[in-house]
């Protein structure tokens, strides 16, 4: 292994001497090709390619959202843009698309006159770059140009236009929203007369809620009153019956019959005869008045339950039917009361959205923070970078074609050329001779 490093090591040195015999060599072309290639890159930096500049102005973005929320802090309506009245928050992202949209370059086009220029808007956004600050709400935009004061003028317009397009985008979705809410509180007014109209005719009819709960409640008293009275006869029933049960344990425990004795002085004896007992007939007539009031009293409770259980029925049906009528009523009352509700978050949201129409919220979404200046000096050819590609790339071309040229020339110039290519030995040279 110690014996080969030292042959390596021979062979790449004999290599590398190779090369730079060859460099050596090829000087002469190395030198012109590089002169060459910096002699076009200095005649077209400074000779050929034009100038171009630079103009550069930069947007904040305050959301509109934002500022609204200050406006319409403390109100408990909501802010001012809420559902459909609200103005659109765009990402920065969107705001820089929207810059190079092909309708905001032909404002541009139409305001400068840049179409007796040829310019188009696909032209236009050619020569636009709109990017976004890291962590900011700042929004560049560069304008590109070969004259400078023409991409200042294009730089600034271009912002203006863009200002003017956000801001004309939300006044006219408030527009919209103004004219939607407005057809909705219409439609909603209508439908709120319709709804007190159904339900002045609904406590204008005969049978209508306060006739039935005065019905209601004269039926429910002459209820209570037959109930009452149907409970104090039941009392009064068991009270004859248990009178009724008494006369006839009395009337079972006395004798029909008396007997008596009583001298005859005609026949000078004692004569023995039965009479009816006074008290029999007393307690039996009794038991008899009592029956009669017992039926009587039967009569009459079976008469007060039958009424009973008519003004039961009637009330049955008066309360069903007060219930669905209360049903109807709260129905009804319940739509007037949303309506009545949707009209004025309407009315309000009408309101505020004209309100802030009229302060012109929309126009405080973006600001122009550093407007366009017209660029003093070029950027664009870089001389000093052109200059030094070109010496680079001509250095490597050269050392290239010199490479090349040494791989493709075959031929025998040196007695070291024939030692390498033929491998023999030089005995000796004949040198050239000179013509006299």
């Amino acid at each position: 292994m110690n014996k080969q490093t030292p042959e390596v090591t021979e062979e790449q040195v004999i290599d590398l001497r190779s090369y730079l015999k060859i460099l050596h060599k090829r000087r002469l072309l190395i030198i012109l090709v590089t002169l060459l290639f910096l002699l076009t890159g200095g005649i077209l930096s400074f000779f050929v390619l034009p100038p171009g500049y630079e103009a550069g102005t930069l947007l904040l973005v305050t959301q509109a959202a934002d500022k609204q929320q200050v406006v319409n802090q403390g109100n408990d309506t909501g802010s001012v843009v809420n559902t459909v009245s609200r103005i659109p928050v765009l990402t920065m992202n969107t705001y820089v698309g929207q810059i190079k949209s092909e309708a905001l370059l032909q404002r541009v086009i139409d305001k400068l006159q840049l179409g007796e220029r040829g310019y188009t808007a696909r032209t236009l956004a050619g020569q636009i770059r709109a990017a976004t600050a890291k962590d900011s709400n700042l929004i560049e935009v560069i304008v590109s140009g070969s004259d400078p004061n023409l991409a200042a003028d294009v730089a600034n317009t271009l912002s203006s236009e863009f200002l003017e397009l956000i801001s004309e985008k939300n006044r006219e979705q408030m527009e919209r929203s103004v004219k939607f809410m407005q057809d909705q509180q219409a439609i909603t007014e209508k439908d709120l007369s319709k709804a007190v109209e159904e339900l002045r005719k609904f406590n204008s009819e005969p049978r209508g809620i306060a006739y039935l709960e005065q019905e209601f409640t004269a039926r429910s008293q002459d209820l209570n009153r037959y109930q009452t009275e149907l409970g104090q006869g039941r009392v009064e029933m068991q009270q004859m019956l248990a009178a009724k049960a008494s006369l006839e344990e009395s009337l079972a425990a006395t004798q029909k019959t008396i007997t008596t004795q009583k001298y005859d002085q005609l026949q000078g004896k004692v004569v023995r005869s039965e009479e009816i007992n006074p008290a029999y007939t007393a307690l039996t007539e009794k038991l008899n008045e009592k029956k009669m009031a017992l039926a009587e009293k039967e009569a009459q409770m079976a008469a007060a339950q039958e009424v009973a259980a008519g003004l039961k029925n009637q009330v049955d049906q008066i309360q069903a039917e007060l219930a669905s009528k209360r049903a109807g009523q709260e129905r009804l009352q319940a739509e007037v009361k949303r309506l009545e509700g949707t009209r004025n978050l309407l009315a309000d949201k009408t309101t505020q959205t004209q309100i802030a129409r009229s302060i012109d919220l929309g126009n405080t979404s973006l600001v122009v923070v550093s407007p366009a200046m017209a660029p003093v000096e070029p950027v664009r050819p870089k001389k000093k970078l052109n200059m030094a590609m070109a010496f680079v790339l001509g250095l490597m071309a050269s050392v290239m074609l010199a490479f090349v040229l040494e791989y493709l020339d075959n031929t025998i110039k040196t007695p070291e050329d024939v030692a390498r290519h033929l491998e023999l030995p030089v005995l000796g040279t004949i040198p050239a001779a000179k013509q006299f």
